[in-house]
Formats: structure tokens, sequence, C-alpha cells
């Protein structure tokens, strides 16, 4: 699936439809993710902004812990 300076990451089915590595947050890069998609979809690239994500994601779930747990006794 991957080069990394010269040595395989991964593997890739024989139909290349599935693929897979070790590589931990290799689809946290923005650009990367973007790049990798698109050579594999026919539709337009999704826009989404990986860090922004985690970041509402995590905001939306402290309120909601906040709002329903009672934090200070934890």
């Amino acid at each position: 699936m991957l080069n990394l300076e010269g040595r395989k990451d991964g593997a890739v089915s024989v139909d290349g439809k599935v693929m897979g590595c070790y590589v931990h947050g290799l689809f946290a890069s923005d650009g990367f993710r973007h790049a990798f998609l698109n050579r594999l979809r026919k539709r337009a690239e999704s826009g989404v902004a990986y860090e922004a994500r985690v970041e509402s994601t995590l905001d939306a779930l402290a309120e909601h812990l906040e709002r329903h747990v009672k934090l200070d006794r934890i």
C-alpha cells in the first residue's frame, strides 16, 4: 500500500479494492487523505478538515458531559 523511504508497508487485496497498513494517524493529514481518496473516487473532494472535525466532536462531547454528569464528583 505504501512505500516509506524505500520500505514497503501495508497490504493490498488482489483486486485492489481493500488496502490496509499500520501507520497510525495516516489519514489525519488533510492533504494526504484528500490526495489518497482523490485517486480512488469519481466524485468531488469532501472538504472534511480532520483536525477541525476532531475538535468540534470533542467540544460537543465535553458540553454533553458538563450538562449530564456531575464532573466535580468524579
